[in-house]
């Protein structure tokens, strides 16, 4: 597949109301910090990410302008549109410290006079966590949190709209509370003590929603993998023959696929119970359904996506053993024991093994209500919410995160540069943190720090760590994906079709789904078709083609940043029309706003088989990466290997218990 995947549009721009202005927030283009040039020291030396970390040896410029971070007024970064998520500012200095530029002219790095008993490099759940675990342990600590994007919440990121004045609130990254039953003691009493209570959600989520209004699960067969666009409204949480009747694949083809999920055969005959499981673990998804289940090429292409939008990537990397352990399609008819985890199976899928809890345990602004309830307790004056049912409607004044004579300091647009040992001495009592602010570099001191960022970028700001090191962090390289939050005039289209969820089969998008229905706190979701809503749509951007899913995310990830915020726009446009063409959707008049929160590092890469081949016995890139360095250690997502709320807070205590 070409490594920039570019989406052929069906409708003509005109068509898709490219040339409409669609809020009067694009009058004011963001602006964001311009990144200049800053101070003293080496290249980087004994780091090289390979093939994984994209493009090196040169920043390449972005095509809206390295000072392109969306649209709307920067002094409230939740409402600004278009292009958001990593925006070009926010990526300019790391790419320098990938490239080896940084430091490669003469830089002064001046003392900026503050010294911390702890700072914090990323201002995501786990790096507000952390601030929150040590000012548990260290009551009137100093703390400074920095990070280089312009919003707090790291992937769980709010977005708002305000069609008509009337707020509408959706979410930019991690999407929910997922599995809540299952957390550990730590994260449970971490949302506890931030007042979350699960059980409201069950009142706040309108779980009869889809119900009352007849809508379905739905997928949409796409022209490029088959004969035509065909809308395919689901029955329940299955096709059936009816429903799959106007599906554009032949009719053996349905009938395969139909087998498959209602009444698989036992497609490895005489082999044992364990026999079989060690068999899946050598597979992939797409290698099981087509040497062994001998599914032909058209249920194959059907269900390429069927992964994507869970996992980050296709069933053509997904491994047969998770997918068996997940009850996909196609494995009933082995009998295998389901007693207990087979110990081959993902991390995530051990955790969640028995978990049943249902999926809503959801803030209208995602898991960027946590943030929000974690920066009122560290930060008091802030706007910042008190409980969650001030949550949705509390705003943030973001002048007041970082004033000083406060002890906790939340300092954003700042990249971290370096982080050092005093005297380059390990054994040192201080730890030298560098940062890039408004054009220049400052030097803080600390009692200890916190690499809470993304790992890979670790290994670049800490210079002197071991070789091994660098290289096990640089393996925890996360899947690139998109999240855009579209807000529509009104959702009839939605309601003639019956629908409120689609996979597509192939295309820039893999979901569009209308948003969750959640009220709560005086913020109230959309009460009938006529009234405005968002639709969610997922980009998982990892290039198929790859049996280990690592290999898809450099081409993915270029791609992604190659691509201008109007190529987003347009096929986010197009497929919305091409899915909702028969209920009346006219894309130029009913799409009222679009924001595409692109991540390049988004979801925390989760072991599995058969491509980690070293799961479950190790030794694993994680917990080598993850080891603590004289007074810095290292939390976040990828330090625990998945990508969930709950594993992002774990590694924040273990990170700040090992400070201890």
């Amino acid at each position: 597949m070409s490594e920039d995947n570019s989406y052929k549009p069906v409708y003509s721009d005109k068509e898709l109301g490219m040339d409409r202005k669609i809020s009067r927030r694009d009058f004011l283009d963001g602006v964001a910090v311009t990144a200049g040039v800053a101070a003293a020291g080496g290249l980087l030396s004994g780091c090289a990410a390979g093939e994984w970390g994209g493009i090196h040896d040169k920043v390449v410029e972005p095509p809206d302008g390295w000072n392109y971070a969306g649209k709307g007024d920067p002094a409230y970064p939740p409402a600004m549109t278009a292009l958001r998520g990593s925006t070009n500012p926010a990526l300019r200095i790391p790419h320098e410290l990938r490239d080896g530029i940084f430091w490669s002219g003469d830089r002064d790095v001046r003392s900026s006079g503050e010294h911390y008993d702890l700072v914090v490099v990323g201002a995501g759940i786990s790096g507000l966590s952390a601030a929150y675990f040590y000012r548990q342990q260290h009551p009137g600590a100093r703390i400074l949190i920095l990070d280089n994007h312009d919003d707090f919440g790291g992937h769980a990121r709010r977005n708002e709209f305000h069609p008509d004045g009337k707020l509408i609130i959706g979410y930019g990254g991690s999407q929910s509370m997922e599995g809540p039953s299952v957390w550990s003691p730590v994260a449970k009493k971490l949302v506890a003590d931030l007042g979350i209570e699960m059980k409201k959600f069950e009142k706040f989520y309108d779980q009869d929603f889809n119900k009352r209004w007849k809508l379905n699960d739905s997928e949409f067969f796409t022209r490029d993998l088959f004969s035509r666009d065909q809308l395919v409204v689901m029955e329940g949480d299955a096709q059936t023959a009816a429903s799959m009747r106007n599906a554009p694949m032949s009719e053996a083809a349905k009938a395969a696929y139909l087998e498959l999920q209602d009444k698989p055969k036992d497609y490895m005959p005489g082999l044992s119970d364990a026999q079989k499981k060690e068999r899946l673990v050598g597979l992939t998804y797409r290698e099981y359904l087509r040497d062994y289940a001998k599914m032909p090429e058209e249920v194959l292409n059907y269900l390429q996506t069927y992964t994507s939008d869970e996992w980050g990537f296709g069933i053509d990397a997904f491994g047969a053993i998770d997918s068996w352990a997940l009850e996909y399609p196609g494995f009933d008819g082995l009998k295998l024991d389901r007693s207990k985890p087979y110990r081959y199976c993902g991390p995530t899928v051990q955790i969640q093994w028995n978990e049943d809890d249902p999926y809503i345990y959801h803030f209208p602004d995602g898991n960027n209500g946590i943030c929000k309830l974690l920066v009122g307790q560290l930060i008091p004056g802030t706007g910042a919410p008190r409980t969650m049912e001030e949550e949705p409607l509390a705003k943030i004044d973001y002048s007041k995160l970082d004033v000083a004579g406060n002890d906790v300091r939340l300092r954003l647009n700042a990249p971290c540069v370096r982080v050092q040992h005093t005297g380059g001495d390990i054994n040192s009592k201080t730890v030298d943190v560098n940062f890039f602010k408004d054009g220049k570099v400052y030097q803080c001191t600390a009692g200890g720090v916190v690499m809470a960022c993304y790992n890979t970028m670790v290994p670049y700001l800490m210079q002197d760590l071991p070789s091994p090191q660098k290289q096990a962090l640089f393996y925890g390289t996360k899947l690139p994906i998109v999240y855009a939050m579209v807000q529509l005039r009104n959702w009839r289209a939605w309601e003639k079709l019956k629908i409120y969820y689609t996979r597509f089969t192939s295309g820039d998008w893999v979901v569009a789904e209308l948003d969750y229905p959640v009220s709560m706190g005086g913020y109230e979701f959309s009460r009938d078709p006529d009234q405005p809503v968002l639709v969610h749509m997922i980009r998982m951007a990892t290039q198929p083609g790859y049996r280990n899913p690592r290999g898809g995310i450099g081409p993915g990830r270029r791609d992604l940043f190659n691509r201008p915020y109007a190529q987003f726009e347009r096929s986010i446009r197009d497929q919305l029309a091409r899915l909702l063409k028969d209920g009346g959707f006219d894309p130029a008049t009913d799409i009222q706003g679009i924001t595409v929160n692109r991540w390049g590092h988004g979801y925390a890469l989760e072991y599995g088989r058969p491509w980690a081949d070293f799961w479950p016995d190790g030794p694993l890139p994680s917990v080598e990466g993850r080891t603590p360095y004289g007074r810095v250690t290292i939390a976040n997502s990828d330090s625990q290997n998945r990508a969930y709320a709950d594993a992002a807070i774990d590694a924040a205590w273990r990170a700040v218990r090992e400070l201890s």
